[in-house]
């Protein structure tokens, strides 16, 4: 069963860069959220979980350079996953991420109690 809070959604023709101060690799970006990413890949040398890693991830021509510490690691005969939670971010990431999450069918929904709070009282 899944623990996430955010919701993954999968995006394609997205790579990354990752660092851990010494050495330096690449992976793929299989899915993305708010607050993580999965990756696949990745090298056997990087399977360090816990430990921080610098990360740029390049995507639509954009570069977005984040601070991440893998969650997990999940190996198969054809290929390596691994889980990245994402410690600090910039807000262009964010709004990359908004992009692909799937909106509301009550385009409304949201915004009845912001409207409801932002009425002025009669003076």
């Amino acid at each position: 069963m899944n623990k996430r809070r955010h919701q993954r959604t999968e995006v394609q023709n997205v790579v990354a860069n990752l660092s851990d101060g010494v050495n330096f690799f690449s992976g793929t970006v299989k899915d993305v959220s708010r607050a993580g990413m999965s990756l696949t890949d990745i090298p056997k040398e990087l399977h360090d979980c816990g430990k921080e890693l610098s990360i740029i991830v390049s995507a639509k021509g954009k570069d977005y350079k984040m601070l991440v510490v893998p969650k997990w690691i999940s190996k198969n005969y054809s290929e390596t996953r691994m889980g990245l939670v994402i410690l600090d971010a910039p807000l262009d990431w964010t709004l990359f991420v908004m992009n692909y999450e799937p909106t509301d069918e009550d385009i409304w929904a949201a915004t009845k109690y912001w409207a409801a709070t932002t009425h002025l009282p009669d003076c």
